[in-house]
């Protein structure tokens, strides 16, 4: 009976799972949202990759177990509507009671532990990221309780459950169709449905009635990729879109003079850094550039690259950004913004005489520098990549260095240096800036296309951050871990980009997250 009650569940979510989007319909008392994306949008398994636009988008569709709050302090019920750490090593989860996906299917504490598990454990050669590392085992305590514990104490517990990659997927579903169709045809359990969408151009979500904390304000949100700024600036002047991110400077002026348009700011969530290679190992640099020897290699010139560098100077060159000098965003503790965002203490580190000594010190004569390879998107989040390292470039030469800059577009720029690992020397880099996964990139065991750092104490000083619950005693870590970052400048941090968003504010009321991502789960209609 069992066995003929499963077949009748797998044949029904088939059933449904194939009816699960279909083309929109146009109704003119619906509300509709349209967004700019710049693209690319990956596909719609959410496991399958970390990259954060993409996932803006697919946090409408699914949902997590828990999600972070918009105002980025603590976090907000999903799938689970409560929470608690039984010990330092166990979580328990307390599911809603009658929750499912869109198809029906249960969203169960069976569904949990397959969702967490099939990243922990891939078949076959699907990739997947390790989303799940830090997970020991998933245990379903009874159908609306399930328990997670870790090996050791998980410091970012919370965070890591609530990042790229949390959302939850249907199982009877997915192993019914495969991964390939169920990108064609995608199931979440979210606040919206998708209704149609042709990949990797537009996406059509509709307000799911059935949604466990109630039909979401705005009917319809669409993401359209639009790659180019000035297309996005045109298409919301003409009324064809209502929001867009990144906008350029020269435009800024004429949005805001826009009836109905407003600008909006906040972070970005990403800041500028340069990496200067410490040493020949990753990525494909060493066969590219045989018997090669960066002049970086020495510490005393990653240092002098960091002081000959004025991040005032180059924040303002970039139109939108905040100077700063460590690689955590400031709104997080972690950032200490006290310090390494103080404008005065960043303006003090700008020291080209100080640059010099340290020149001197790595035995070059005076008013001599070694040359710099420097390789630079021409454009990167909020603009203005090119120009950033032009003004960087100069600053350095002010210091005695010789900058060879070579300038890629964007796409080539990836795939021919940051993806592969042929930066050479010195490469500008738009990075995320969470303190949780933040520590590892810096360990021994951690692999990396474009550098590779060992230094034992460092690891020791992070290995303890990942495992100290208390706060107090994990900022004391943090202080510790800033000085090794600091001291051994392989990741020079330049500065925290300002979002500058326009939005159709005669339509549509949205307030930006403090971690910068464009999640429209609380959009709403403006006050009229």
């Amino acid at each position: 009976m069992k066995t003929a009650r499963l077949f009748l569940l797998f044949s029904l979510v088939a059933l449904i799972g194939a009816l699960a989007i279909v083309p929109a319909t146009a109704q003119d008392d619906m509300s509709e949202f349209v967004f700019a994306h710049s693209g690319p949008i990956r596909p719609m398994d959410a496991h399958s990759h970390w990259y954060g636009s993409t996932h803006w988008m697919l946090r409408l569709y699914y949902d997590c177990l828990i999600g972070r709050a918009a105002d980025g302090d603590g976090y907000d019920a999903e799938a689970a509507h409560s929470w608690e750490a039984v010990d330092d090593t166990t979580w328990r989860f307390h599911l809603r009671e009658g929750n499912t996906f869109h198809n029906g299917e249960p969203v169960n504490a069976e569904a949990i532990k397959w969702n967490i598990d099939r990243v922990r454990h891939p078949i076959g050669d699907i990739p997947l990221y390790q989303q799940w590392a830090f997970v020991k085992e998933v245990i379903v305590v009874d159908d609306l309780t399930v328990d997670i514990t870790t090996e050791q104490p998980h410091a970012y517990f919370e965070y890591d459950v609530s990042y790229n990659g949390c959302e939850l997927i249907p199982p009877a579903y997915f192993e019914e169709v495969g991964q390939e169709e169920f990108n064609r045809n995608p199931v979440g359990s979210g606040p919206y449905t998708l209704v149609e969408f042709s990949e990797n151009d537009r996406y059509v979500f509709e307000a799911w009635d059935d949604y466990h904390s109630g039909r979401p304000e705005v009917d319809r949100v669409v993401f359209q990729v639009i790659p180019e700024p000035s297309a996005q600036v045109a298409a919301l002047l003409a009324g064809q879109i209502d929001m867009m991110t990144g906008v350029p400077v020269p435009d800024r002026e004429n949005l805001e003079a826009a009836d109905g348009i407003s600008l909006l700011y906040g972070s970005a969530n990403v800041m500028y850094h340069y990496y200067a290679r410490s040493s020949t190992d990753g990525g494909a640099m060493s066969e590219t550039y045989p018997g090669y020897e960066p002049a970086t290699l020495d510490v005393n010139v990653r240092k002098a690259i960091s002081h000959a560098l004025d991040r005032h100077l180059l924040a303002e060159v970039h139109g939108a950004a905040e100077p700063r000098l460590a690689r955590v965003c400031s709104y997080y503790p972690e950032g200490f913004a006290d310090k390494y965002a103080d404008p005065d203490v960043i303006a003090e580190w700008y020291d080209p005489d100080l640059a010099r000594e340290y020149l001197a010190a790595a035995g070059y004569a005076e008013g001599e520098g070694p040359t710099i390879y420097m390789d630079s998107p021409a454009v990167g989040r909020g603009g203005s990549a090119k120009e950033v390292s032009e003004v960087a470039a100069a600053l350095l030469e002010e210091v005695g260095f010789t900058v060879d800059l070579t300038v890629r577009d964007a796409s080539a720029f990836a795939v021919e240096v940051q993806r592969s690992g042929n930066n050479r020397e010195m490469m500008l880099a738009a990075l995320g800036c969470g303190p949780a996964l933040l520590p590892l990139f810096y360990q021994c065991d951690w692999s990396s296309a474009n550098d590779a750092i060992c230094v034992e104490e460092w690891d020791e000083v992070a290995d303890a951050i990942q495992v100290t619950i208390d706060m107090d005693a994990r900022l004391d870590l943090w202080e510790q871990w800033w000085e090794h970052y600091i001291d051994y400048a392989q990741t020079i941090t330049v500065f925290e980009i300002t979002n500058v968003m326009a939005l159709n504010t005669a339509e549509f009321d949205f307030s930006p997250r403090a971690d910068g991502w464009m999640i429209f789960r609380g959009l709403a209609h403006a006050d009229m």
